[in-house]
């Protein structure tokens, strides 16, 4: 059975480490290389042990350890091309281009025993994009953050995954009365902007009903959300659709483990 550790989450940084018997993966490096290698040797693995890094998409809280990675340890990097055209540093491109592994949506990668299905996502980047990842037991783990909405693509990429990591960003009537510029609330709520705590629970029940036994509540805003809203609102959710809690196990990602 696979392992997976959020290690980062959230507006300042995200990294998720996933890993299926020797092979270890991590789902973006949006933190210092410093502060993932400290998780990894926290939870008793290491960043030599990694075999490859998936890039959701290019904004700075997904790709920030990105440089330091690369110049050090030379780990492959699988990337959406428009994502990796679009990042404006000059030196962060340059020190990831020899190890950048271009895929688009709906191609896939290998990396040992874990297969990846690359799906688009709908978000203000230039190439945004979750994966689904199966293990050579037919397991599946499905990451979707940094979503608008549950598109069809995003749906029929997540259903039937054993566990799901879903953005559970905000809640809507928090961030309506919050101190964001009115500019930064409509692209929050904006299809290409980030999935709410309603929405992220309205889904939840189609996963149980095909096969989800864990979700990971992931991408928490820090000033709009708070984990016991998020977590209270998909528990909610499920509970209304008679799902137990002994039935679907509902988590919230961490902002740090460290």
């Amino acid at each position: 059975m696979f392992k997976v550790i959020p290690l980062f989450s959230g507006s300042s940084g995200n990294c998720t480490y996933v890993k299926y018997g020797e092979d270890e993966i991590l789902v973006d490096a949006g933190v210092s290389c410093r502060m993932i290698c400290t998780s990894l040797v926290s939870i008793g693995t290491d960043i030599s042990n990694i075999r490859a890094i998936f890039v959701t998409h290019e904004h700075s809280d997904h790709i920030k350890g990105l440089e330091t990675i690369a110049k050090k340890y030379h780990i492959p990097v699988y990337i959406n091309k428009n994502s990796f055209d679009a990042i404006e540093s000059l030196s962060l491109k340059q020190a990831i281009a020899p190890f950048a592994c271009i895929k688009n949506a709906e191609e896939t990668a290998d990396e040992g025993e874990i297969h990846a299905a690359i799906f688009k996502t709908p978000h203000d980047s230039f190439g945004s994009v979750g994966y689904r990842f199966t293990f050579s037991d037919g397991s599946c783990l499905g990451y979707a953050t940094d979503i608008g909405y549950i598109s069809r693509g995003i749906a029929g990429s997540l259903l039937g995954c054993e566990t799901v990591i879903l953005e559970s960003n905000h809640d809507v009537e928090m961030l309506q009365n919050g101190p964001y510029p009115y500019y930064l609330k409509q692209r929050i709520l904006s299809d290409r902007g980030h999935l709410s705590n309603d929405s992220c629970a309205a889904f939840i029940p189609h996963l149980y009903e095909k096969g989800t036994k864990k979700v990971i509540l992931a991408h928490l805003s820090e000033h709009n959300n708070t984990p016991i809203m998020a977590y209270n609102t998909s528990v909610n959710a499920a509970l209304e659709a008679g799902i137990g809690k002994d039935e679907l196990k509902i988590t919230v990602a961490m902002k740090s483990i460290i």
